[in-house]
């Protein structure tokens, strides 16, 4: 008998803009210790799948079908009996962990609590009686079994103490911690730098061989699907479009959908043309720290350095890449040239007396309660001596160039997808006419395909607009397609630039 064994899953969501029909009779089965891969980009299924499989669906979702975990039909379930498979035989890492985890509590306590919740039912009478000093101790081997630093230590910790690697080993140990059977990780990755990014990987491989635990791996990147699964389903519209191992999805994939996001994780370089232009923007021994009070009354505060003695130059139609780890200083870098970070020292001297940003979060940046016309409007009202009827001229103009349609200027932020969204950033970025534009990871949250659309998009605008542009990613995929120059930040030294 298999692990899991789904028949005709469908999922449907019911809301005020009509319904939606997320999950189309999927099927599959998993055995004991299988890694399996569901790869898709948003809206694909996927994600409403693994919800579908954890009961954690929202009360607008209704679904049917069977759901056999182990023999057991989880549709025909009630909550409470549900209860006792969730967390414990069955347990899920979510993509973003500061959402997962409470900011107000220490995360040594966030994990024990699943011992706590979990381990006073029928069949587990032993650990029901353990202590407090017994289920710390558990906690403890739990961190060092996922390669925490110093588990005493980050036991007190609070999520925000924790860098976005550590934050995801703490959900990784709250999801084990238990020894379920079956792990569910819906984009754990997602947004992680590249060695970190592979540290997790490695760290699954690892709890699987160790622990035995079967894992389903959501994700949209196929090329992270490759490093960790041994078959991979491939969903489209609420529907599975190809299935199989991993060498015959990659080696001859049959969906056109497939071919498509294979060809979006190709690792094609740029072709780089000499440059002898002027320097957009040149940097000379930078400096940035962050300063730390003193614990005590009048103690002077201490100095956190992140970035020391950095030198690079932008010139006038350039894409230069910055590629770091997280900690390696490139946001800090970024706003010291923006003149949003105050303790540096060190020459920023640039052309460009407007310069723009391009965030990765594109839902932050925009206001929730304001329309996408106002939002583009706003840098006009507050820069130009423009009309209001040449402002609104301008913003259709922008619109268009990002390849955004007139219906969108009366959207919310919330009524758009995540491609659309980052397009308004980049319309919001370049409607004020700037020729410098800092790009600080706008495509790492987006699927692949939405991503490939977008760095055409940039491409295209920045020969348009002869844009000089600091491309910041963790990606090197990335940076190899887009950019002319790298420059590469590790412990706070700066290596020269090269192409």
């Amino acid at each position: 008998m298999s692990l899991l064994d789904v028949r005709k899953l469908n999922v449907i969501f019911d809301s005020s803009r009509g319904v939606t029909h997320a999950v189309k009779d999927v099927s599959f089965t998993m055995e004991e210790g299988e890694i399996l891969g569901i790869v898709g980009e948003s809206g694909s299924g996927k994600s409403a799948t693994s919800l579908a499989i954890m009961g954690l669906l929202p009360s607008t979702a209704s679904y049917y079908g069977e759901l056999l975990f182990d023999g057991h039909d989880f549709v025909k379930m009630s909550f409470d009996e549900l209860r006792t498979f969730k967390g414990d035989e069955v347990s899920m890492i979510f993509q973003e962990p500061m959402v997962s985890l409470n900011p107000l509590m220490r995360v040594g306590k966030q994990v024990e609590e699943m011992l706590l919740l979990h381990r006073t039912e029928e069949g587990h009478e032993d650990e029901a009686k353990m202590t407090k000093a017994d289920r710390k101790a558990k906690v403890l081997e739990m961190f060092e079994l996922v390669e925490l630093p110093n588990p005493e230590v980050t036991y007190r910790k609070y999520p925000h103490e924790l860098s976005g690697g550590q934050q995801q080993r703490v959900m990784i140990a709250m999801a084990l911690i238990c020894k379920p059977q079956l792990l569910i990780a819906d984009e754990p990755t997602t947004a992680l730098d590249a060695d970190v990014q592979d540290q997790i990987i490695d760290l699954l491989k690892e709890m699987n061989r160790r622990l035995g635990t079967a894992i389903i791996f959501v994700s949209h990147d196929l090329s992270v699907i490759r490093k960790l699964c041994r078959n991979v389903l491939v969903m489209y519209h609420g529907e599975i479009v190809e299935r199989g191992t991993v060498e015959e999805i990659f080696e001859n994939p049959q969906d056109d959908y497939t071919k498509k996001l294979i060809a979006a994780i190709s690792d094609e370089r740029k072709v780089v043309e000499p440059n002898e232009a002027e320097d957009m923007l040149v940097v000379n021994d930078l400096s940035a720290w962050y300063e730390i009070p003193g614990k005590k009354i009048g103690e002077k505060p201490t100095k956190k350095m992140i970035v020391e003695n950095l030198s690079f130059n932008v010139k006038e139609g350039e894409i230069l890449g910055m590629v770091g780890a997280s900690g390696s200083g490139k946001s800090t870098v970024s706003r010291a040239i923006l003149g949003l970070h105050k303790w540096k020292s060190g020459d920023i001297i640039m052309k460009e007396k407007n310069p723009q940003m391009v965030f990765q979060d594109s839902s932050a940046c925009l206001n929730p309660v304001k329309k996408i016309e106002w939002i583009l409007e706003e840098p006009l009202r507050n820069m130009t001596d423009m009309t209001k009827e040449e402002r609104k001229a301008k913003v259709r103009e922008m619109l268009a160039k990002v390849e955004l349609g007139e219906e969108y200027l009366k959207r919310y932020p919330r009524q758009l997808s995540g491609g659309q969204k980052q397009r308004v950033n980049i319309a919001l970025a370049l409607i004020s006419g700037s020729k410098f534009i800092i790009a600080d990871e706008p495509v790492s949250a987006l699927d692949v395909t939405i991503q490939e659309q977008i760095l055409h998009l940039l491409l295209s605008l920045q020969k348009e607009f002869h844009l000089s542009v600091l491309f910041i990613s963790h990606d090197i995929n990335v940076i190899n397609r887009i950019c002319d120059r790298v420059i590469y930040l590790k412990n706070r030294y700066n290596k020269n630039p090269r192409t």
